[in-house]
């Protein structure tokens, strides 16, 4: 994940210099960036996608979200796109939810936080408490006082939209990670049920194509144990319903 500030200079960049609806690769080479798969590149684009800046269905495009901050409207609007960007980050959610309207704990606390709930390693949770206290505080979300507050000045109708979404938010997946020891490999978490501790993690490269992501379903399918239900007497009904059916089957 890479930090707000860092990520509004990318996409004023690709605003700035006209860059919008072309690719991903010649947006990276207009950027000076090696390829569209270099760390740096990826790493911006993915955070920039998160925060909900950009989008790249067809080509690279700034977010309405993105104009409202780059060139608002309304003296609040710069604000407020700055506020929801923040809450984008499903990562984000459950720590701001956490200590929203208390003052930030030292960042070694936060820091071991983060490490506990979203089971991380030590140094990924480190890079991720430093990199969300640097974008709640680019974000104007962090008071004189160090508490940590969605309650910014924006309209009063936009800031109720706002915060009722956010409250009805769930984090359910987990900020990604670089791979220890690795740059062509990222680890992915995605939470199942957090009160059953039932987790996916998935190691895979930055990018991945079409074929491949298919291949990747496909062997998952043969690879997982799935049924209907996780309650026991459930599952087991259905195992012996498929043992039954299986029976029948070679009977006839």
């Amino acid at each position: 994940m890479v930090e707000l500030d860092a990520v509004l200079v990318f996409v004023e960049k690709v605003e700035g210099e006209g860059l919008q609806t072309l690719s991903q690769q010649e947006v990276a080479k207009r950027l000076g960036y090696a390829n569209p798969t270099s760390t740096p590149f990826y790493r911006r684009v993915v955070a920039a996608k998160l925060f909900g800046l950009i989008d790249t269905t067809q080509g690279v495009n700034l977010t309405r979200l993105a104009l409202d901050y780059f060139k608002p409207t309304d003296e609040e609007s710069k604000q407020q796109a700055l506020l929801t960007a923040v809450t984008n980050v499903i990562g984000y959610q459950g720590i701001i939810e956490r200590f929203s309207e208390k003052r930030l704990p030292p960042l070694d606390i936060l820091k071991n936080f983060i490490e506990r709930e979203f089971d991380l390693a030590p140094d990924a949770a480190n890079a991720c408490a430093d990199i969300f206290v640097r974008s709640v505080n680019r974000a104007g979300l962090v008071r004189g006082d160090s508490t940590l507050s969605l309650n910014v000045p924006v309209p009063s109708s936009r800031s109720a939209v706002s915060q009722k979404a956010f409250s009805q938010a769930i984090p359910s997946v987990i900020p990604n990670t670089l791979a220890p020891g690795s740059e062509e490999s990222e680890s992915h978490y995605l939470s199942l049920d957090a009160s059953r501790n039932r987790r996916v993690t998935v190691q895979a490269p930055p990018i991945i194509t079409a074929s491949e992501l298919k291949r990747i379903q496909n062997w998952l399918a043969v690879q997982l144990h799935v049924v209907e239900a996780l309650d026991a007497s459930q599952s087991e009904q259905k195992i012996s319903n498929d043992a039954g059916d299986g029976r029948l089957a070679s009977e006839s």
